[in-house]
């Protein structure tokens, strides 16, 4: 798995999968490098371009 895959954000990043389980310090985090790299990490763009959700934001039907 490259650091750049959609299955990296959805599983293994740590600022996407602790700012979707709601820590304050990781969404900060994560809005933080959106707005420096605008449009976050290349592994976060790849998850929104495959399903179509920002890394910070659950896919649908996920608990």
């Amino acid at each position: 798995m490259k650091l750049t895959d959609a299955e990296f954000c959805e599983a293994h990043c740590p600022v996407c999968v602790n700012a979707r389980k709601g820590h304050k310090i990781a969404r900060f985090v994560q809005k933080l490098e959106m707005a420096l790299t605008r449009g976050g990490c290349p592994s976060g763009r790849a998850r929104q371009r495959k399903y179509g959700v920002p890394p910070h934001e659950p896919r649908p039907g996920q608990p």
